[in-house]
């Protein structure tokens, strides 16, 4: 009987202390749980102060970009363009002309239908001619219909001569098939917008390879004033031949205008030769 009584008494204390140790451990967790949700609150909290932090660098960034290429000032970007001159293209590069060859002017603005469809039928038959020393060219933008997308394109296509000349002439193709697209599907959403301009012919920029360096430091538009003195020096000049002004137009030699035709590539670049004599 002692014994039992004993037995008993043993199991009662040790279900007492078993209980005090499960409540200890069970405190001892919750510590532990409520330690590891304030880690994990702050943790969380210092991850979203640093995104918040980051957005707010990089949208600070972007719109200091934008202000910066909206604000663009002209001399920074043109350099020998600043004046007014076309890009020369001949077959010793971008910037040079053959004096023993003769040379074809061509006047144009970006968003001129006329010349972004004759651009997209004979574009690149014209650069191959003065690729094989047949002729120079001059590309000589004017303003004529001056959609916000001409300004984009003129500042852009002026810059990339001069600072990524390799991929000019695709450049100059993709700006004018990109407009003639455009109008053809009487689409104004782009070409109407100076900011949705800027954007496009960043992308136009980038797919044809210009370097990201270059597209990314085009600038909406700096070519206001080279317009319009390349235009009032254009629509002054005396051309033989010229019975009206219009884009796109072609000059001989500075002096002869010439008179293209066919509905092909291959006839408009024979009438083409047959008026530089060739």
């Amino acid at each position: 009987m002692t014994c039992e009584r004993k037995t008993i008494a043993g199991k009662k204390v040790t279900d007492t202390s078993l209980r005090a140790k499960a409540q200890q451990m069970r405190e001892a967790q919750e510590k532990a749980e409520r330690r590891t949700r304030s880690i994990i609150i702050a943790v969380v909290t210092v991850i979203v102060i640093a995104v918040i932090a980051t957005v707010g660098v990089i949208i600070s960034q972007q719109i200091s970009a934008k202000n910066e290429a909206q604000n663009a000032n002209p001399s920074d970007y043109l350099g020998d363009y600043a004046s007014g001159q076309p890009i020369r293209y001949s077959h010793l590069g971008i910037g040079q002309v053959d004096d023993s060859l003769p040379t074809v002017t061509e006047y144009f603005d970006y968003s001129c239908h006329h010349c972004a469809n004759l651009e997209v039928l004979i574009g690149k038959d014209l650069l191959a001619g003065a690729d094989n020393g047949e002729y120079n060219i001059e590309f000589q933008p004017v303003k004529t219909v001056g959609m916000e997308y001409a300004n984009v394109a003129t500042s852009a296509s002026l810059i990339v001569a001069q600072r990524d000349p390799e991929h000019w002439g695709a450049f100059h193709q993709g700006l004018m098939a990109y407009f003639a697209a455009q109008y053809k599907a009487g689409n104004g959403t782009v070409i109407q917008n100076a900011t949705n301009s800027w954007e496009q012919v960043k992308t136009i920029a980038s797919q044809v390879g210009v370097s990201s360096d270059v597209v990314s430091s085009l600038p909406v538009n700096v070519a206001t004033d080279y317009l319009t003195t390349a235009t009032d020096t254009w629509s002054n000049a005396n051309f033989t031949n010229r019975e009206s002004k219009g884009t796109p137009e072609f000059i001989k030699d500075h002096t002869d205008k010439l008179t293209l035709s066919g509905s092909d590539s291959a006839s408009i670049m024979a009438s083409l030769r047959s008026g530089l004599g060739l």
